[in-house]
């Protein structure tokens, strides 16, 4: 059975069971407590925790999951990934252990076909009840079944909070893949393959650690994809199922040398990069961008393993891509960006990678023992980039180890250095106790900008006023805070959030005591420019993914009353024509004169519309949404235009790249545009005023030289002979060295042997030039000695090679005796 067909059978089953399917969630989780999505259960998590009420009892889904705990052990075992996909069936105070190991077993046994002697269980070691089940319900003999410990068969949300015991399901290779006598369920050895695991929710752990059983009981189960693949294909392990064969097979038809587990863990980390990327993970020195920077560059090292040095990654996406595109079609809208991602990363890679790996050869080479200083490993990784997870990897398998607690010593040494350079940021800590003292200021701001109000707090050291109500917008989500007054004391800025507690920074807090009332206005004016361009950067963003693809995410933003900047991911430069195109669209849908509806909603709600959000900002229960007709709907706490007929117009005025896979545009739209245009004619006219002062300049400076030239008819008159050398000294009037050096080019084209002596006054300057030909040259003669002699008498010096030479010098009255000098020399 095929791994879609397993995918499949799967979720049919449990929607005849009457669960409700739904897709995989993003890689991305609403969760802000881990990284990446490990689990299927985590889009559940808030209903496990009781913090969600479910709006169906069951559910089915295949989640997609990135683990990197394990990701040493890729490679080398059969059955460890840092992508898998997790089957999984919940239940929501509906069904429990009885119904939820009756589901399993049926699946496995009779959809699958999988026989049931080969099958093997594992309880909690205190779980009678589910011991029973298995036994009495199911039929499973006695000697099939194992107690297993809390490390292995109890799940917890925490340290407290809902959690239960499990119950694990084995798949038994036989006898001879077994690691001894002492083989049972949970050893490490090849023998037995966990694949699947049911978790019973019945208990919440309260502080002191008693369990307390839960009024509604959930059940979670997961069982990994490639797991059950290898089982229903009969393949030795994993790697063998078709999930990890075109990819194994692409990678040896390229590879140069035979290495198992390099290509393993290529395969593998092509699959998790490629999800990553189509999920909007781009390469970071931090957080998801650092666990995708690490997965591209293992696989480049492991590439090089195998001896390939040219770019490959992408050509393994490719094939993930195609495989997976069916089940999810985030795969196929994101391919071009995802190649280009990774080809940018692994060329940028490949350059550090070489210089790395002559820089940790250099150290072993030097080393005197088989043990490294933690010192030059943190060198490699502060200095030169090197990852340090790397160079511990190379220097294991080079059978050399390095100092791990010098290493984080001195990457604590540069956090410590970091934090005390770093300004000293009170505004967290000020904001947290202004919450406790003063609690949340109601905001009024999006339809009105003046009120009356009172004053709840004052913080004078930092001239913050806290009022209990206010129209002033605190700056948040890349919108600028608002300016105005209180009373008549100017507001130059407004900090904090909007359903938290809002400070005003005013010019002084002199006057003002708790209590008063007082008048709160904005500056409308500035408002009234800070709207459109916020309302632009949501048509922006639309427009974007017009133009360039779905890809495309907001990555950051500005926005103030004369700019709007806005951070996108995309893997390229724009080029001038799509440039165009999105500032055309834009355009369009101002001219089209759309009303904005600006509603609240839930969060669930709002992403069932489609509503465009952004993956690391967290969303309470509650959002606001701004929808421009059908062209965009995002949520946003931001000021807005009314309709898009307010922004007038729209113009890009710079594109450009901040960092991998990231780029920037900066527009202005309304009075700005036109302030913008007006300042580019300005220095477009300064422009093309100084490039003609130039031209002119250029202009003069060749007729100069060509005026030089000219004077060799004249010039030659004056050659003299010498003991039988022609000499020729001529003092040119009003030139400089260039018109010198033109001068004695044309000379020589007439002059085939003997000496040229030429000097120049030029804006209080003396100018010699000497040319001697190559069969006086041969004879001793040198033009460096003849211009040496010349600048001596002017009061300056010079020099050159002996066929040309120049010199300078500071008295141009003495250039007749200069030449006479020289000439009595010859």
């Amino acid at each position: 059975m095929q791994s879609k067909d397993i995918r499949e059978t799967f979720l049919k089953y449990f929607e005849e069971k009457k669960h409700k399917r739904l897709p995989s969630s993003s890689l991305i989780p609403s969760d802000p407590t881990v990284l990446l999505t490990i689990a299927g259960m985590l889009q559940f998590k808030p209903i496990f925790l009781g913090l969600e009420e479910p709006a169906f009892s069951k559910a089915t889904t295949c989640q997609k999951c990135v683990r990197v705990n394990d990701i040493e052990e890729v490679g080398k075992t059969s059955r460890h990934h840092t992508f898998f996909e997790m089957l999984g069936n919940f239940s929501f105070g509906d069904y429990f252990k009885e119904d939820a190991i009756r589901f399993a077993w049926e699946l496995l046994t009779v959809k699958l076909k999988i026989k049931s002697e080969k099958l093997k269980i594992a309880v909690f070691k205190d779980d009678n009840e589910a011991h029973d089940i298995w036994t009495k319900k199911i039929g499973i003999s006695e000697d099939r079944i194992y107690r297993l410990d809390a490390e292995n068969n109890f799940w917890a949300a925490g340290p407290t909070g809902p959690c239960g015991p499990c119950s694990e399901i084995y798949y038994d290779f036989g006898e001879d893949k077994s690691c001894g006598p002492d083989c049972k369920l949970g050893c490490d050895c090849e023998r037995y393959l966990e694949i699947w695991n049911l978790v019973f929710i019945q208990y919440n752990r309260d502080e002191a650690g008693n369990l307390d059983p839960l009024p509604k009981k959930n059940i979670d189960t997961g069982m990994g994809l490639e797991r059950i693949a290898r089982v229903l294909q009969n393949a030795a392990t994993n790697f063998d199922t078709d999930l990890f064969k075109p990819l194994l097979l692409e990678i040896n038809k390229h590879s140069k040398k035979k290495n198992i587990s390099a290509t393993r863990i290529v395969a593998d980390h092509c699959r998790a990069m490629t999800y990553l990327i189509a999920d909007g993970i781009t390469p970071s020195n931090e957080a998801r961008g650092y666990v995708l920077r690490r997965l591209i560059r293992r696989a480049v090292m492991y590439c090089k393993k195998l001896g390939i040095e040219d770019p490959f990654l992408w050509n393994i996406c490719e094939l993930v891509i195609e495989s997976g595109q069916h089940f999810y079609p985030e795969l196929q809208v994101q391919e071009r960006f995802i190649k280009s991602i990774i080809q940018t990363e692994e060329n940028n890679f490949k350059l550090t990678l070489s210089s790395g790996m002559e820089i940790i050869d250099k150290i072993i080479t030097d080393s005197k023992n088989k043990n490294i200083s933690g010192a030059q490993v943190f060198k490699l990784h502060d200095t030169y980039g090197f990852p340090y997870d790397l160079t511990k990897e190379i220097l294991k398998e080079k059978g050399y180890s390095f100092d791990e607690a010098q290493f984080h010593k001195k990457m604590e040494e540069q956090r410590t250095r970091a934090r005390s350079e770093a300004p000293k940021d009170q505004f967290l800590k000020l904001k947290k106790q202004a919450q406790d003292d003063y609690g949340t200021t109601k905001f009024v701001g999006y339809d009105t900008l003046e009120i009356q109000s009172k004053i709840v707090g004052i913080i004078p050291e930092e001239n913050y006023i806290i009022l209990n109500k206010t129209p002033f917008y605190p700056e948040g989500g890349g919108q600028v805070g608002d300016i105005g007054k209180i009373n008549k004391t100017k507001v130059l800025d407004t900090l904090g959030t909007i359903g938290g507690v809002i400070f005003h920074k005013v010019e002084h807090s002199d006057g003002f005591k708790v209590g008063d009332t007082v008048s709160a206005q904005i500056d409308f004016i500035r408002r009234n420019k800070i709207c459109p361009h916020h309302t632009a950067t949501h048509l922006l963003h639309a427009a974007l993914r017009i133009v360039l693809g779905q890809h495309v995410k907001q990555a950051g933003s500005y926005v103030g009353s004369d700019r709007l900047r806005f951070d996108f991911t995309h893997h390229k430069a724009l080029s001038k024509e799509q440039v165009l195109d999105v500032e055309k669209i834009v355009n369009q849908n101002i001219n089209k004169g759309i009303s904005l509806n600006i509603f609240c909603t839930n969060y669930e709600a709002a992403k069932q519309k489609g509503v465009t959000a952004l993956f690391d900002q967290k969303y309470g229960n509650e959002v606001r949404v701004v929808e421009v007709g059908d062209i965009s709907r995002e949520l946003c706490g931001g000021c807005h235009a009314k309709n898009t007929k307010e922004l007038k117009s729209f113009k890009i005025i710079k594109e450009g790249g901040i960092q991998s896979g990231v780029r920037r545009i900066e527009a202005v739209v309304g009075e700005a545009v036109l302030e913008y245009q007006r300042k580019k004619e300005f220095n477009d006219s300064e422009l093309k005023k100084k490039e003609l002062e130039k031209e002119e300049a250029k202009a003069a400076a060749k007729a100069k030289v060509q005026g030089a030239a000219g004077l060799r008819n004249e010039a030659v008159k004056s050659i003299k002979e010498i003991k039988g050398i022609k000499v020729l000294a001529y003092q040119a009037d009003k030139v400089d060295i260039k018109g010198l050096r033109a001068l004695g080019d044309k000379i020589r084209d007439v002059f085939d042997s003997g000496i040229v002596l030429l000097a120049a006054s030029f804006e209080g300057k003396a100018f010699f030039l000497a040319l001697v030909s190559d069969d006086l040259v041969k004879k001793g003669y040198k033009a460096g000695d003849l211009v040496k002699i010349m600048a001596k008498v002017c009061g300056g010096g010079g020099g050159g090679r002996p066929n040309k030479a120049e010199a300078g010098g500071r008295d141009p009255s003495k250039i007749e005796e200069a030449l006479k000098k020289a000439i009595e020399s010859i």
